[in-house]
Formats: C-alpha cells, structure tokens, sequence
C-alpha cells in the first residue's frame, strides 16, 4: 500500500484566535502521521474538499502557493525514496523535517507567540532573552530538525562558559528550550527527543537575599523627601513586607474595593490563591498617605486600568525594574550592603517570622504556597543561619 498524502486542519490544536494549524497528513496501512505546515487560518477559511485556503482569506494567495511548495517537495522525497527502495512513512518524515523544516528562529518566534497568545507573560519575557543567546552562539537559522543530543551539550557549555550564566540560570534555560523542543516533537519536527539523555543540570541551593528587624527599622527611619518617588518605593516595600511579602504585581493592582472590614482580600496574580489578612496600625499608617476612600488603585503606580493582560503585566514589568532600581538607591542610603530588591520584602517576612517563632504552616499560609514542601524549600537557607546561632550559643 502507497502512503497518501493530505492537508488537513487539526482541530484538537485549535488556538485561542480560533486559528486552527493546518498539517500534512501522511497515512500508510491505515496509520497516520503529521507534519506542521506552519500555516493556521479559522475553519471557515480553509476548504477541506479542495484542501486549500479559501479566497476570501488575505493571504490565501501566499498561503496556498506554501502548500503546493510543501506538497511538491513531499511527493518528490516519496518519489525518490521509492526509488531508492526505501520508502516508509518514518523515512519520508525525516527527510522532509531534515529539509523542509523550519529553523530555530522561525519555531522560536512563533512559540513564543504562543506564549503570548496564552498570557504566559514572564515565559514570553524570559524565551526572549534565551533567543537573543541563540543568536549570539549563531544557531537560530539551523533547521529544528537538527537540534540533538549535541546539539543540547552544546548549549548547556556555552550558557556556562560563553554567557557566564549561574548553575540555576542555566537549568530553567534548558528548561525553557526544552519546552520548545516538546512542541517541536508535536509538530512533527521532530522524531527523537534530543533530552531524552541528557543528564539534567541540577538545582543548587541559592542563599536568598534577606533583611533582618534592624535594617527594615533602618530604612523607616531614612529622612526622604515627601511624596519623591523614593519615599513612596519606601512605602511600598514597607506595605509589603508587613503584608506577610505580598508580590510587586499584586501591590501594583491593589484597589480600594479590597479593603473590606480592615482586611486587606485579593486574589494573587501568580497563583490565583485567595489572600484574607487582618490589617494593622502599621498598615493603616502607610495606607494614611494614599486615598484609600476614592475608587481606584490604592498606590499611585499604574497610571490606569489595563484590559489587556498581557500588556499590563508588561506595565507592571517596567515599574518593578524602576522600583528596584529606587531600592538599591536606598538600601546605600540605610548601610544595607545586600543586593536589595522587591522580593527581598517576601524573604525579609519569612525570615524575621521563621526567628520569632511562627510556625511553618502560619508562614506558608501568610506567603500564599500551595504546598509545605514550598516552603520549607524557600527557608532552608534560613533554617542553616538560625542552626548556626542555635549551635553557637550552645557552645559559649
């Protein structure tokens, strides 16, 4: 039996645009195979009875002159591999993914639309930045097919030696490239998993950045200049470390409608978790220099409201890099030495907490973690110091 070829739409990969992919289909002996043609339009776009796009559609044009290129160069790999007297479904596919294949960049850049497409902001921020290594270590306009065992080896040494990236920088890379990869797989770009046997880059413990009682006093008790943008970045830090390390994204998004019987209720940005938190007099004090009596965002950092998600955590990205940036300000101007930034107020928390005696489960219910093994990762780090202190006074 003949292997038959046929484009086809695959509704199952239907995107959130209601743009569905559509793929050439090989079947041999009543099994099937696909091959991403890199083309999507909405079902009403594509005939299935001519297997064409349909004329209506702005490209169609474009699209269809691709499609006949891919069918070509298809139906001549089958014609020379039968030839050849070794014409299989496996063959032909590697063959046309070896040749027809679209490079790094091309896959990249529409993956990471796809992040986009999926409100996975930070994802879409941070496979940018792993691009731009591509392009420097002068890969990107390599076929995906060829991305392999050595291919992944590779990288992992430049990322190492080239960028000079840490340990953990370097695995979540990987990490996000492996992601990739696996849609590559999908697409028929790929036969083999080139991860399959790679040995992956183990995590290292990393010492989290952290202040203790006296530093937050000492930053409360810095003489900024009232209303400067510094003297509010204070506020903000000091809001979010006494709010058990709320995360910038949150504080950013806080509105007037989440103080609710002197509790502060709002709904997490990264994990959804609902937060329900008893507010204090060191709360009302900094909540004092903003109105929190007209509607509105609570902390004058986003000039309005957002729509669209992905743009307002694009908004909330640039903020938070000025605002760190205020912070190291700062932080000199306190005598604090650490690397000091937003997050800092979540480590300082749970630090200053795990010394005071509150238990773990209170910590981890404060922080919003879905699991105990969390956070008891997030304070291994602290649980050393405080053993050492412990061990010190045993001995003095």
């Amino acid at each position: 039996m003949s292997i038959t070829l046929h484009f086809t739409q695959l509704k199952r990969k239907k995107r959130k645009n209601g743009e569905i992919p559509i793929y050439l289909r090989f079947t041999e002996y009543r099994k099937t195979r696909y091959l991403s043609t890199g083309i999507a339009v909405k079902e009403d776009d594509w005939n299935p009875n001519k297997e064409e796009v349909r004329k209506s559609h702005i490209l169609s044009v474009k699209y269809n002159n691709e499609l006949t290129k891919i069918k070509v160069k298809a139906e001549g790999e089958k014609s020379d591999l039968r030839q050849e007297g070794e014409l299989d479904t496996t063959t032909l596919l590697e063959r046309l993914r070896f040749n027809g294949a679209k490079t790094i960049r091309e896959f990249g850049k529409e993956y990471r639309e796809g992040l986009k497409e999926s409100e996975r902001f930070w994802e879409h921020n941070h496979f940018g930045v792993l691009l731009n290594d591509l392009e420097k270590m002068n890969v990107l306009d390599l076929p995906v097919s060829r991305v392999s065992q050595e291919f992944i080896e590779k990288l992992k040494t430049y990322l190492f030696k080239d960028v000079g990236n840490a340990n953990n920088t370097v695995r979540k890379k990987l990490q996000r490239f492996k992601g990739m990869i696996k849609e590559t797989i999908k697409q028929g770009y790929l036969y083999t998993n080139p991860y399959e046997f790679i040995e992956p880059v183990k995590r290292e413990s990393s010492n989290k950045a952290k202040l203790g009682t006296e530093q937050i006093e000492a930053i409360k008790k810095l003489d900024l200049k009232k209303d400067s943008f510094e003297w509010h970045v204070r506020n903000y830090f000091l809001f979010s470390y006494y709010m058990a390390g709320i995360r910038f994204s949150d504080i950013c998004t806080l509105t007037t409608d989440n103080i609710i019987d002197g509790r502060l209720r709002y709904s997490m940005h990264k994990t959804k978790t609902e937060k329900n938190i008893q507010l204090h007099p060191v709360h009302f004090e900094l909540l004092s220099h903003y109105n929190t009596e007209k509607k509105g965002y609570i902390f004058p950092l986003l000039e309005h409201t957002y729509t669209d998600e992905f743009a307002l955590k694009r908004k909330i990205s640039s903020k938070n890099v000025l605002v760190n940036k205020a912070l190291k300000r700062i932080a000199k101007k306190a005598g604090i030495k650490e690397n000091i930034s937003f997050h800092v107020s979540r480590h300082s928390f749970a630090h200053n907490a795990l010394k005071r005696g509150i238990d773990l489960y209170s910590i981890s219910k404060a922080l919003g973690h879905s699991d105990l093994k969390i956070t008891e990762q997030y304070l291994k780090s602290f649980d050393e110091e405080m053993l050492d202190t412990a061990m010190n006074s045993f001995f003095e």
